[in-house]
């Protein structure tokens, strides 16, 4: 019965590659992880590659029977009967052209508009709209080269015993993948997680070899005929919920969590989708697969939450409630002991003004003081160097948090990104709120009047991050897109330097804060620093000199 509606040999090939790769990936994490439950993490590879093995399975056999049922004679009418394989042709050569105008007016559109939202909510709905809007343009374009591509499908070669649409859907393959490869050479790659293209790789060489041992050779077609291949589908299903469910009931902090994270080919982005489905409450964690989440019927609960303590609740997961301010602390075991005398030391009084430049993803490493040199044998960073020199140059500095968004508000906090509070921890740019006490608000009560000039989407004034500040500028600002490929510091430098000169006409205490963008990728060719190589040297060498240039800019400022 279910031959009816799934296509069973091609499902089975399906499965059996994308399981496959999952046993090597287990293999691989095994030989790799460290302290590390071998059946825990057996369980997390297996079953959810097993998993996404039985729906990419049932979705694969399921288009392959309904492209079977809508040619006549099946694919045996198309080796048989040429008029078949010539229909079957022109529909799969007219349909990728008309797909290629539905992907262009979708990329327009999306280029065009979609981009520049930043609500992913309001992005999604419209790209669904724009995608449903390009639809009559792709099926003008079906219609309109139908005819032409029928005519010119008899000058194709066809064989003997194989079929024309046989050649085409084998060209349209390569094809396909050939403009992966592209997007992938103009990408920097070592940025990139290459893990599910080794395991989608892996599975492909695993599919193609299940299919050709068991669906070409006499031998091994004449055990699938005897075989009870009804028991052996019942029991593969059943051994991969299985494995599903015990992995779901691994405990928070378990080892296999880390070691599948760290050494497999696929896992990150497997526990990723099941923990979003398994997230009931929908605030970002699960109560499943080490999600974290303590309450996954509450989303006010999860890791990182905002902590009310007192209320008997435990918002944030850490293991209960946080006691409430009115609460009397323990006492410390040496209560009766006489209490330290603390010196106080006279500080010194700063009067003057201040300035803060920060730099985009500049590596510590690439300062001409700390001994790098590219061009010519010589420094990138004349004025960070002579900078550095004329005043304190710290060697051992770490960031708080791997990324803008959570970096730059523990700079203003001068707390660590656990303790700030989050409009809403979950979100990639989340803006504060404003119980944050910020630097630049102790600085205005101390008397500076607080200046922000910036020209980049982060610092637009929702994120919360112009607490404090008697000025805020960031005119000219690009879209998240945008940002990517602009060089902003030939129009924010200027802005700098000319509020520089009037709080010195106008004898203002200050402090100006600016930033400068360009080290962040995408990197860009600059006239002053023209780059002549290619590849991961050339991508090196872009990057310094992106500091190069901003180096300079610095140098106007100061």
């Amino acid at each position: 019965m279910l031959s009816r509606f799934v296509h069973l040999p091609v499902a089975a090939t399906v499965f059996a590659g994308l399981f496959g790769a999952g046993v090597i990936d287990l293999a691989v994490v095994t030989a790799r992880g460290e302290e590390m439950g071998w059946f825990g993490a057996a369980a997390l590879v297996l079953g959810l590659y097993g998993a996404v093995a039985l729906i990419a399975a049932l979705l694969a056999g399921c288009a392959v029977a309904i492209v079977a049922s809508a040619i006549p004679g099946g694919f045996g009418g198309v080796s048989a009967e040429p008029e078949i394989d010539r229909r079957v042709t022109t529909a799969l050569l007219a349909g990728a052209l008309a797909a290629g105008v539905l992907a262009a007016v979708t990329a327009t559109a999306h280029a065009a508009f979609v981009s520049k939202m930043h609500n992913p909510t309001l992005a999604t709905l419209a790209t669904f709209g724009t995608t449903a809007l390009a639809v009559p343009f792709g099926t003008l374009a079906l219609l309109a080269f139908w005819r032409p591509v029928r005519s010119g499908v008899d000058r194709l070669p066809r064989p003997a015993g194989l079929p024309r649409s046989l050649l085409v859907t084998i060209a349209l393959a390569l094809a396909g993948l050939g403009a992966v490869v592209l997007a992938f050479s103009r990408a920097d790659w070592r940025v990139l997680d290459l893990g599910p293209a080794k395991a989608a790789a892996i599975a492909l060489a695993l599919g193609l070899a299940h299919g050709i041992f068991w669906h070409t050779r006499g031998r091994a077609m004449r055990v699938l005929g005897t075989a009870p291949l009804a028991l052996v589908r019942s029991l593969a299903v059943v051994a991969v919920v299985a494995l599903v469910v015990l992995a779901a009931r691994i405990p928070e902090g378990d080892a296999a969590y880390e070691a599948v994270g760290d050494h497999s080919f696929g896992m990150r982005h497997l526990l990723a989708l099941a923990r979003g489905a398994t997230d009931r409450d929908r605030d970002g964690f699960s109560a499943r697969f080490g999600g974290g989440d303590c309450d996954d019927g509450s989303a006010e609960t999860y890791p990182g939450a905002e902590e009310v303590a007192g209320d008997g609740i435990d918002q944030n997961c850490q293991g209960g409630d946080a006691a409430s301010a009115a609460q009397p602390a323990a006492e410390p075991a040496a209560a009766n002991a006489a209490p330290t005398e603390v010196k106080k030391r006279a500080g010194a009084a700063w009067t003057g003004n201040i300035l803060i430049l920060s730099i985009d993803t500049l590596r510590a490493d690439r300062l001409g003081v700390a001994g790098y040199k590219r061009r010519r044998n010589r420094t990138l960073t004349p004025n960070l160097d002579a900078l550095a020199r004329s005043g304190a140059y710290f060697r051992k500095v770490w960031s708080h948090a791997p990324n803008t968004p959570r970096s730059f508000p523990a700079f203003l906090t001068s707390r660590y990104p656990s303790d700030i509070a989050w409009a809403q921890r979950s979100l990639n740019y989340s803006p504060i709120l404003p119980q944050n006490e910020t630097f630049f608000e102790q600085l205005g009560r101390a008397g500076w009047k607080n200046i922000g000039i910036f020209s980049h989407f982060y610092f637009s004034a929702e994120r919360g991050l112009n607490q404090g500040f008697a000025e805020w500028n960031n005119d000219g600002a690009r879209s998240i897109s945008e940002s990517n490929k602009d060089i902003a510091s030939p129009r924010t430098v200027p802005r700098v330097i000319a509020r520089l000169k009037q709080a010195a006409a106008k004898k203002e205490r200050i402090a100006l804060w600016t930033h400068l963008f360009e080290p962040h990728a995408s990197y860009m060719e600059h006239a002053e620093f023209p780059s002549r190589t290619r590849g991961v040297e050339g991508l090196e060498e872009r990057y310094d000199y992106e500091i190069a240039y901003v180096d300079k800019w610095v140098g106007r400022i100061l």
